[in-house]
């Protein structure tokens, strides 16, 4: 009794508004880091996957099956799981890859296919990213994400740069790697600004910029010998700036996921006296715009991803902005779409309209079945 008492009030005390944002806090960071912290750990979710719909695949048997190496993540909500039900329910070859081994090439050449990454903390992501190169490039293998997506997962640079060579409608984003150039940047910027480091997720690393010697003092720590300190002891913010301009807005982040022509999405709210969304646990699933879902295919027109998140906001001034996208998104349910409490997807037809339909989908699956269809059938969508 005593036990479950203090889980609850462990619990109380954790989903506080004050609490979620001293979380989200370098400090805490910092000390959290002092204490025994447990190591990374394999979560095997399969018993709990059942309640959503079985993700079939229509293959030609004159086309010969790959063989699929699943690589691990170490997420609560892992995608390994997922990855390997979908490939269980359509009898596709498959095992677990080693890629952190030290014979990961030699590992590979059992494969047609690699799928999954570790986790989307900087060393997992530059191992990673080297490492898919080598698959694509040197060894023909396919890999999800792609060595292209790996490296624009995480990299908030890399979305900005991206969006201002194309149509994207992309927050106004200042990203400088010179001090002289940042410090002559924050004199004509209009504040507040957002500031973010890379890689970070879940809000962590974010913080409102509201004057020029704010902006200041973070150009001069992040110039400095030793870079700026940020919410991970072995890495610091060094030689770059990245200022996102602040839209006042509806008090949402609104993302949207899209699997080929199937679109899932839900809100997120900013906790009240703050502006972030990301990471506060404050979902509202409930219709999508129908300007969302377009904006949100049309960005992934140009990415040519089997999955992407895109997270926007709907200013005051009616438009939506997106602040960052991703090809690939944590996904905690086989409900990331409500429309009226009835879980579903969107489906965009060739008339170029939505309808609705239900059922329960783990996002993981369609992505790769998307991947599949992709590249053994013409580019095909589902």
């Amino acid at each position: 009794m005593v036990k479950q008492y203090e889980n609850h009030l462990l619990k109380r005390i954790k989903n506080q508004n004050i609490t979620k944002k001293i979380q989200k806090t370098i400090l805490y960071s910092r000390i959290r880091q002092l204490f025994p912290m447990r190591k990374p750990f394999y979560v095997d979710d399969r018993d709990q996957l059942d309640n959503a719909e079985i993700v079939r695949i229509d293959w030609k048997v004159s086309v010969k099956k790959p063989r699929v190496g699943i690589v691990q993540d170490y997420d609560q909500y892992p995608k390994w799981t997922k990855y390997r039900r979908f490939l269980e329910n359509n009898s596709f070859d498959y095992d677990i890859y080693p890629i952190h081994c030290h014979d990961w090439i030699e590992q590979a050449k059992r494969f047609d296919i690699i799928v999954g990454l570790p986790s989307n903390s900087i060393y997992d992501l530059c191992e990673c990213r080297c490492k898919y190169e080598i698959l694509e490039t040197y060894m023909g293998k396919i890999c999800y994400p792609s060595s292209a997506h790996t490296r624009l997962y995480e990299d908030k640079s890399l979305e900005a740069y991206i969006s201002k060579v194309t149509s994207i409608p992309f927050a106004n984003t200042y990203i400088s790697n010179d001090k002289d150039d940042a410090l002559t940047l924050i004199k004509n910027l209009k504040f507040p600004v957002v500031s973010k480091i890379i890689p970070s997720s879940g809000s962590v690393g974010v913080e409102m910029v509201r004057n020029v010697k704010q902006a200041r003092r973070i150009v001069n720590h992040a110039f400095s010998m030793s870079g700026r300190k940020t919410h991970l002891s072995y890495y610091q913010q060094k030689d770059f700036i990245y200022y996102q301009e602040f839209i006042p807005n509806d008090g949402y982040d609104h993302r949207v996921v899209v699997v080929g022509d199937w679109v899932f999405g839900f809100d997120r709210k900013v906790l009240p006296h703050d502006f972030r969304a990301s990471g506060m646990g404050i979902e509202e699933k409930k219709e999508l715009s129908e300007e969302s879902m377009r904006i949100a295919l049309q960005v992934n027109k140009i990415i040519q991803s089997p999955i992407l998140a895109v997270d926007m906001v709907h200013g005051l001034d009616g438009s939506y902005y997106i602040i960052e996208f991703s090809p690939l998104c944590q996904t905690n349910s086989s409900e990331e779409l409500q429309v009226n409490g009835t879980p579903g997807v969107y489906k965009y037809e060739a008339d170029g309209s939505f309808h609705f339909e239900e059922g329960r989908y783990w996002l993981a699956e369609l992505a790769l079945r998307q991947l599949l269809l992709r590249n053994y059938f013409s580019n095909a969508i589902i």
